[in-house]
């Protein structure tokens, strides 16, 4: 975990910034996703992980065993952070978990940018 300062009336106050795990789902074959907000319960969520939808920023967001995930649409793809410790091996589960939904929801091949 990392060290940022932020200001507040009382001037410069540190916090902890939480461990982050990024990825990248891009299509194979054009541009966008024909991924409409309707469908992200169905696409944006690992077949193997218990998740449950929580507020806060991005285009959705989840959380999975107390870490909290987030969903971003992003030239070119869907950006994933993970925003939390998670074993490396579980992260990468959960990114492909969610590239498989993804094909299967809008029909199109994608693939998973570690970033």
């Amino acid at each position: 975990m990392g060290m940022g300062f932020r200001w507040n009336a009382s001037g410069c106050s540190p916090f902890i910034i939480p461990p982050m795990t990024e990825y990248l789902i891009r299509r194979t074959d054009g541009e966008w996703f024909d991924l409409h907000a309707t469908r992200f319960g169905e696409a944006l969520r690992p077949i193997s992980f218990a998740s449950e939808r929580v507020p806060g920023f991005g285009n959705w967001r989840i959380r999975i065993e107390g870490v909290e995930i987030s969903f971003s649409y992003e030239d070119p793809g869907m950006q994933i952070t993970i925003e939390g410790e998670l074993p490396p091996a579980i992260a990468d589960q959960i990114a492909e978990e969610i590239r498989q939904n993804i094909e299967l929801v809008t029909g199109q091949k994608a693939r998973v940018v570690a970033l």
